[in-house]
């Protein structure tokens, strides 16, 4: 089973998103009693469509800034799989108080209602955004510090690693977070994959790529993601000790955009389009064109993912075409 014998029924906010829905599914597949809460902000109803009306399955469309509505949703669980925030990492350089209100208010109040009804365990997605400039040419791992954000959303993960820091310390709580690579596979609805397949279908004689052409970051399936995490919550137990702790989640390769855009324009038979470079320095605000983070630690601890960056790219966009 996913997460063991451990827990029986678990709160996975976020769970209508890219990640939260493959959660579900599979937890759902393992006989799990799950609860979904969702304000539908990023998440789609219809990516846990299949479960609303099963048995073991209850769904609140809420806001995490509703605590009672929070709170009772969260009653008689076991766990909480915190995956919950704004991913609109374009958007949140318009509108920094979503990343404040979203990430570090909603893991806020998630802790709150974990003490009042002492439940213990919480996973949490963070991101290797964290790191900032400090991945940028040399791949970067835990230790890597001091943590300088360039953008809302990383600010908004690093307050809530510091919160949920904070609570295993102070309440009992018991953590395990994890700092990933990019998540890629079926029902991405944002990043570069998703940006190119959509630009092609509009105009395909030519793809532009924002930034400088020398992008490149470590890419990994959604269910590699969620196996990565799993294994931790199985294998590395928490104590007093140590209440809670950050791995690097992700493959130890990496992908350049230009790959990207040569494995879409082949997969989509697109063998004449032209390939444009923006040249800006940035694609957008907040930006982090180069992210390499080191997955040593979790490799040691007994897991790793089984496809590398490349891999990683053509099966997700072979799913994105619905080819695969």
């Amino acid at each position: 089973m996913l997460l063991g014998n451990a827990v029986k029924k678990i709160l996975v906010t976020g769970g209508a998103g890219f990640i939260g829905s493959h959660v579900v599914d599979m937890l759902m597949d393992d006989g799990y009693e799950v609860v979904v809460y969702d304000n539908l902000s990023n998440g789609r109803r219809e990516f846990i469509e299949q479960h609303i009306g099963t048995p073991n399955f209850i769904f609140h469309e809420a806001d995490l800034m509703d605590v009672d509505t929070l709170r009772a949703a969260m009653t008689g669980c076991d766990l909480v799989w915190h995956l919950a925030a704004n991913t609109d990492i374009i958007g949140g350089a318009e509108q920094p108080r979503r990343d404040l209100r979203d990430c570090v208010m909603g893991t806020f109040n998630v802790l709150e209602a974990m003490r009042a009804l002492d439940i213990k365990s919480i996973i949490f997605s963070s991101t290797g955004a964290v790191y900032g400039e400090l991945c940028h040419d040399v791949a970067t791992s835990e230790a890597a510090g001091p943590l300088l954000p360039v953008s809302t959303y990383a600010a908004g993960k690093i307050g809530s690693e510091a919160f949920i820091s904070a609570f295993c310390a102070l309440y009992g709580l018991r953590g395990w977070m994890f700092r990933f690579g990019n998540v890629i596979g079926a029902r991405m609805t944002h990043g570069v994959i998703f940006d190119f397949i959509n630009r092609l279908r509009d105009n395909p004689a030519e793809l532009l790529i924002r930034g400088d052409g020398r992008q490149e970051k470590n890419y990994f399936l959604v269910e590699e993601c969620i196996d990565g995490m799993a294994y931790a919550f199985r294998n590395i137990p928490r104590d007093e000790e140590t209440p809670c702790d950050i791995l690097n989640l992700g493959t130890d390769s990496i992908t350049p955009v230009t790959k990207i855009a040569a494995i879409v324009c082949e997969e989509m038979n697109l063998p004449n389009t032209k390939i444009v470079i923006e040249g800006t320095k940035r694609a957008w605000l907040g930006d982090q064109p180069r992210v390499h983070i080191t997955v040593d630690r979790i490799r040691q601890l007994g897991w790793q993912a089984k496809r590398h960056s490349d891999e990683a790219v053509r099966t997700a966009v072979r799913r994105m075409l619905g080819k695969a």
